[in-house]
């Protein structure tokens, strides 16, 4: 079985098997996902996948709510740091 590990070829040959390689891939996924980034992409992911099912119901003004949070949380923290900007050197 091929991989991309290069350490692969040097295992012997008795641990090569499929459930070695499946449990090198699993060990790889969970440490790719214990990362800051892609845990936050993530949770954002979920929240977002969650609230689109009442827009499917007909239910648009929920939907609008639920997601006013992602929409306007950026704005609302560079405009904070503008003004704090702007005290301090202004």
């Amino acid at each position: 079985m091929k991989d991309q590990n290069p350490f692969w070829q040097y295992l012997p040959d008795e641990r090569r098997t499929r459930r070695e390689h499946l449990a090198l891939k699993a060990r790889r996924l969970l440490s790719h996902f214990q990362r800051r980034r892609e845990r936050v992409i993530l949770v954002t992911t979920i929240y977002v996948v969650t609230w689109l099912i009442p827009l499917l119901l007909g239910q648009t003004l929920i939907t609008v709510f639920a997601l006013m949070p992602l929409l306007l949380v950026p704005p609302v923290g560079l405009l904070m740091y503008w003004l704090i900007w702007q005290e301090f050197h202004g």
